[in-house]
């Protein structure tokens, strides 16, 4: 029996094998959401474990197990850590995730990755399909509050999905906001704006991408926008989603069991039920409508699905081994037992 080797990717290993390459990111989650519609994917929900400190939210690190058939036919899980308070207290970043990607017809490990960049490039990929499926038609301004890692794939998202727009970055540090602009290779499209308000007020769609421990999205604030993205935990308050006119959310069964979440609030307290939500795979397959009208108001939630994680993940192992990225590592030279 040959020595079992699999493929170790470091994050910089990850970028080199495009994890930031957006329009691909949008392909790859567009693919599986619609696998997923079709039942072409088995995926558990997550186990979470959340961490307190004196009753006080510390952090929370999730396991997010997945099986991807179809053409893709591969097993996934990603241990996923996510800490609000890391960079200013360690110097981490808010999230540290890795990836493990397995041979589904034996169990065999293929390879380790970083998935930091990997969770950023599926959640901006999934927010901007959702802009793509629900925006109003005459969608010519997007909102986006926070600038931090997410905020910054959504830079590179965004123009791809919705041609022409302009975009309107709001950052409680302002500078923080200019250099992501700055950054962005679609510079030209990002207008970095300081204030909250002229974010909300002047956008068709607003996308909140924060690390917000608690709401701060009010009722008050629904006003232009048609369709409202919250893909931080607990951005919206409950009064703020009520006022929408229909709920659309990734998967309905893992938001509605989180009670951190107003969506978890919400059904736990009864005030809506299963039949208030559908989720995007139904809309990106055409099982169900999204936007029915210009004037109704969509809220979507986003809680992130290892499908999309794999699928990614699954992309950048395949470019690796194409273009020799990454270094082997041995798990065994000959087993001890079989």
């Amino acid at each position: 029996m040959e020595p079992l080797k699999l493929l170790y990717l470091q994050q910089e290993d990850v970028i080199a094998a495009g994890v930031l390459d957006m329009k691909k990111a949008v392909e790859d989650v567009e693919l599986v959401l619609k696998m997923y519609a079709r039942n072409e994917v088995y995926m558990p929900l997550k186990t979470l474990l959340d961490f307190y400190d004196n009753g006080e939210y510390r952090g929370h690190i999730v396991s997010m197990p997945v099986y991807v058939g179809g053409d893709v036919d591969i097993a996934c899980i990603k241990w996923a850590a996510g800490y609000p308070r890391n960079p200013a207290k360690y110097g981490l970043p808010l999230g540290i995730d890795i990836i493990i990607l397995s041979d589904p017809h034996n169990g065999r490990p293929l390879a380790i990755m970083d998935g930091t960049l990997i969770t950023a490039a599926r959640t901006a990929a999934l927010a901007g399909i959702a802009v793509k499926y629900l925006k109003p038609s005459n969608t010519r301004t997007i909102g986006l509050i926070g600038a931090g890692v997410i905020g910054r794939t959504l830079l590179e998202t965004l123009p791809i999905v919705v041609e022409g727009a302009e975009i309107l970055l709001f950052d409680t540090k302002y500078n923080k906001a200019v250099e992501a602009a700055t950054e962005s290779s679609f510079k030209h499209k990002i207008r970095v704006v300081k204030s909250f308000e002229e974010a909300v007020n002047e956008s068709d769609v607003v996308i909140t991408a924060t690390s917000a421990e608690k709401p701060f999205f009010k009722a008050s604030h629904i006003g232009k926008a048609r369709l409202y993205v919250q893909v931080g935990i607990c951005e919206f308050e409950e009064e703020a989603i009520l006022k929408a006119s229909k709920i659309v959310v990734d998967n309905w069964e893992q938001i509605k069991r989180y009670e951190r979440t107003a969506l978890g609030k919400l059904y736990s307290k009864k005030v809506i039920n299963d039949s208030d939500a559908i989720e995007i795979a139904d809309v990106v397959s055409g099982r169900k409508k999204g936007r029915e009208s210009g004037d109704e108001i969509i809220f979507f939630d986003t809680f992130g699905m290892a499908c999309e994680d794999a699928i990614v993940a699954y992309r950048i192992y395949k470019t690796a081994l194409e273009k020799g990225i990454g270094r082997e590592l041995c798990l065994w030279n000959k087993p001890l037992w079989k």
